[in-house]
């Protein structure tokens, strides 16, 4: 008999399932069967159930029990339906979608950031970040924890520092698709330096207080970025595509 599991891996495993199309819209998921199939107890099924509740992914209809609803119920902005999306099958649909989103608002965000009275004290930290990510990226550690919190801090800064709230909440998921291009390795040992020098630009617009230089800056490194993670050289092993996290 396999042994039990505990809810959290059970979310992961039946939100997966949701994603692949393994249990499909209008699918009913039952208690007892979650509990037979993953020797699991009550509360941990009902607990996994309810996670995938709050996600939209599942609801009670009258006489059914829980049913799997359709993608447009689901809260695809939530860091755990963006990993089980960019690792699954449609994971270059995900990314496509998810890289027009950041097209749309990080530069706008450049640009408000650098229009901020702010914007003298924040141009030095990012030419700060930019220029670690560009030492690091020289050396083959674009894959690195370092490179990766200082990318993660670039970004984090210039969306927060917009100064509307609404941009400033984009940036969770910006950074949840930051860790997951790392995890996936699309960005490689040595980042193209194409995007390393849009860093610096970007970073030096804002200590310029330019905004439209920031904007036009972020537009490029977005273009860039998106090609890369797009590119048929990035392609997912299959021992990523079906493992877990």
């Amino acid at each position: 008999m396999p042994a039990p599991v505990l809810h959290q891996a059970l979310v992961e495993d039946l939100g997966r399932a949701i994603v692949e199309g393994d249990l499909p819209t209008g699918t009913a998921v039952i208690l007892d069967d979650i509990m037979e199939r993953y020797c699991a107890s009550r509360n941990v099924a009902r607990e996994a159930v309810r996670v995938l509740e709050t996600l939209g992914m599942v609801a009670m209809k009258r006489r059914i029990g829980n049913v799997v609803l359709p993608r447009s119920n689901w809260r695809v902005m939530d860091p755990r339906v963006i990993r089980w999306r960019v690792s699954g099958r449609h994971r270059q649909v995900e990314l496509d979608h998810l890289m027009q989103l950041r097209a749309g608002i990080e530069p706008i965000a450049a640009r408000l950031a650098a229009s901020t009275p702010g914007a003298a004290l924040l141009g030095p930290r990012l030419e700060e970040l930019a220029a670690s990510m560009s030492q690091l990226g020289s050396v083959g550690l674009g894959v690195s924890a370092k490179f990766l919190a200082a990318d993660i801090e670039f970004h984090r800064l210039l969306v927060t520092s917009s100064g509307n709230d609404h941009i400033t909440a984009f940036s969770d998921t910006l950074e949840v698709v930051l860790i997951e291009r790392n995890r996936l390795g699309l960005l490689g040992d040595y980042p193209d330096p194409r995007a390393m020098h849009a860093h610096q630009v970007i970073a030096r617009a804002v200590s310029q207080q330019s905004p439209e230089g920031a904007e036009r800056a972020t537009r490029d490194l977005v273009d860039v970025v998106h090609r890369e993670v797009l590119s048929p050289a990035g392609a997912l092993p299959n021992s990523l595509l079906l493992g877990t996290f």
